[in-house]
């Protein structure tokens, strides 16, 4: 189980690294993170009686519909690519390697670094997918959920696959996989894959 005191950035900056915004800005924190060959992302999500889908999932029985359980594991995904992403640049433009979580957390409590990773999470758009996610407990206002996301493979086409798991406690409530494939910006953009 991951130390939920610990944070790899301010909720300000992971705010401003994340492409969502409310109601579904579903990652209040990143715990632990791991670049490098077997690297993997573990980000927490509070359910509180507070979220917007909660009064109708369901008036009488309130639960945590499983399609955002699938939305924290897309969210933590992308925040992974994109932290892997800013590691391997700040690799390249300082000759630093980012070995550890307590390295990417000074890097990224300095200036250059915070310029860097929202450089980066402003020229590139990710694109997600969910795959074979099954469900095996709900999740109740209460719960805190600590979803895991560790590349499996990337592909030749650019495609990142990830395995991810959702825990409240010791127990799995969810299982699965995502796919994001990432592009810069200005190319989406010509290919009219965003709107503006």
């Amino acid at each position: 189980m991951a130390n939920y005191n610990k944070s790899l950035v301010s909720p300000t900056l992971l705010l401003k690294m994340g492409a969502w915004r409310a109601p579904i800005f579903m990652v209040d924190r990143i715990v632990d993170f791991n670049p490098g060959q077997k690297s993997s992302i573990t980000v927490i999500k509070h359910v509180t009686f507070n979220e917007s889908y909660i009064p109708g999932h369901f008036p009488d029985n309130p639960v945590m519909p499983g399609v955002m359980v699938a939305e924290i594991f897309g969210q933590a995904s992308e925040y992974f690519s994109l932290i892997n992403d800013y590691c391997k640049l700040h690799e390249h433009e300082t000759g630093i390697q980012l070995k550890k979580f307590d390295d990417v957390v000074r890097a990224l409590r300095e200036q250059a670094g915070v310029d860097r990773i929202l450089a980066e999470r402003h020229r590139i758009v990710g694109f997600l997918a969910s795959q074979d996610v099954k469900y095996k407990h709900v999740v109740v206002p209460g719960d805190t959920i600590e979803v895991t996301s560790r590349l499996a493979f990337a592909d030749v086409n650019g495609f990142h696959h990830y395995e991810v798991e959702a825990r409240v406690g010791r127990q799995v409530t969810c299982t699965g996989r995502i796919v994001n494939f990432r592009m810069e910006r200005k190319q989406a953009e010509s290919k009219g894959m965003l709107i503006n």
